[in-house]
């Protein structure tokens, strides 16, 4: 049996990844590789016996649909144990199964994923959105508890979080593979809790993470109105400071707007240094591109990665999956990768947003909406009527610029973060029964998209 093609193994991807959730398609199958074993047969290596049996159980079913539908064969599938680059940093026991709650036991939660092994310092893009991040998580990773602990990562979705947490986990583990590095969402942090009250096991939670070297959460917004775990996360959290080690964090949102919140948790989210990472310029974006089209060892011209960087703003996440269209569409179609071809497959996109309009045109085009001076939005001095068009306005100027509680209070007459907050919470629930307000908002936000 011949290797696969590269356009082969493109047909493939495209395939399983229409078919398969985006977290097993992300986390498994980006990195799969088929090896030829003998006469219509290949070989898939694994990390272990447990992920040969999980991801056999998993991908053995789709990769035969997908040779089937595709070159209208079915090879023989070997999951074989082998050095393979999922065994990088493989954790010594497979990702849970969803399974009838009526047939198995839930068994405690444990993190779902392995560590992606293009989640490197190497493979990541750096430039003026996460230039800071990154240079702090580099920093960590070569003196871990030495300088800023905790290191708190903050951003919107898809931007690049988890691929320096976890390039920080990788780069700690190469320079000393015994290091006791956990890294877990915090969803896993909270039903492994749960699981332990319910189980009684709680000494054995505690210890499992209080005696971590380096302790890894990631999406620790996760904790909001979660009291219980709140309060068990700053025991764990304390016990690992006086220890001496380091802990990194990362969320959507900076730790001042974590929704209730305890004091003394907050206070120990910013006793570090706390980086946030925005959404890529578009040199960026075409850099990104650039690397994802090499990692995939295809090629792909200037025209067409500068097309997609410039009509794909969002984040990094979908970035790579617009690319991805164009290579499937134009394995499965065999057609040139050109700049028709994406802007076939592409033209449902939406066109770039607008440029972010800054905080001082908000509040011009509010003021005007309401027939307020923009120095009444900056006043401490209460009326309903300019108490609300104030909240309003620090709504949108959060919406529109993603501007940090902190800094938004300063362009509102030295506000302190906890009444940005509110007016964002209040404007919130206005929205959800208030018809007035609604279309006050609904208005000014076209208004303000249109600029």
């Amino acid at each position: 049996m011949m290797p696969l093609t590269n356009q082969d193994k493109e047909k493939i991807l495209s395939f399983l990844e229409s078919r398969l959730e985006p977290k097993v398609y992300d986390t498994w199958c980006r990195s799969l590789e088929l090896e030829p074993a003998g006469d219509n047969a290949y070989r898939v290596p694994t990390a272990n016996p447990f992920y040969r049996d999980w991801l056999e159980k998993l991908l053995r079913k789709p990769l035969e649909d997908a040779f089937s539908s595709l070159f209208g064969r079915t090879p023989d599938l070997v999951f074989q144990v082998n050095a393979s680059p999922l065994a990088v940093l493989a954790p010594a026991a497979p990702p849970s199964v969803p399974t009838p709650a009526a047939i198995v036991e839930p068994a405690p939660a444990t993190p779902d994923f392995v560590y992606n092994p293009n989640y490197t310092f190497e493979n990541f893009i750096e430039g003026p959105s996460n230039r800071m991040a990154f240079a702090a998580a580099v920093a960590v990773s070569e003196n871990p508890a030495t300088l800023y602990n905790p290191l708190f990562i903050h951003g919107g979705v898809g931007l690049g979080k988890t691929h320096l947490l976890q390039a920080i986990c990788h780069s700690i583990l190469t320079r000393n593979s015994s290091a006791k590095v956990h890294y877990l969402s915090c969803e896993d942090f909270v039903n492994g809790y749960i699981y332990a009250i319910q189980k009684k096991t709680l000494e054995a939670f505690r210890t499992r993470y209080r005696n971590a070297d380096v302790l890894v959460v990631d999406d620790i917004h996760f904790l909001a109105d979660k009291e219980g775990s709140q309060e068990e996360f700053f025991h764990t959290f304390n016990a690992l400071h006086m220890a001496g080690r380091q802990m990194i964090l990362s969320s959507d949102q900076p730790a001042g707007d974590i929704r209730s919140l305890t004091q003394q948790l907050l206070s120990r989210f910013r006793s570090g240094f706390e980086a946030r990472i925005m959404s890529p310029a578009y040199e960026t974006r075409l850099a990104i591109l650039r690397g994802k089209a090499a990692a995939r060892q295809v090629e792909v011209s200037q025209e067409v990665l500068g097309y997609i960087a410039s009509i794909v703003e969002s984040n990094i996440r979908e970035l790579e999956g617009a690319l991805t269209k164009v290579l499937g569409y134009a394995a499965l179609s065999k057609r040139p990768v050109d700049l028709v071809l994406a802007q076939e497959v592409l033209k449902e996109v939406p066109p770039p947003s607008p440029a972010s309009m800054s905080i001082t045109e908000i509040q011009q085009v509010v003021a005007r909406y309401f027939h307020k001076k923009v120095s009444d939005l900056h006043s401490r001095r209460w009326t309903k009527s300019t108490s609300q068009a104030r909240q309003i306005c620090i709504y949108l100027c959060r919406k529109f610029t993603g501007t940090s509680l902190e800094e938004l209070g300063s362009h509102f007459g030295g506000k302190d973060h906890s009444t940005m907050l509110y007016s964002i919470r209040k404007v919130e629930k206005l929205l959800t029964k208030n018809a007035s307000v609604r279309g006050d908002v609904e208005r000014l936000t076209r208004e303000i998209s249109s600029k």
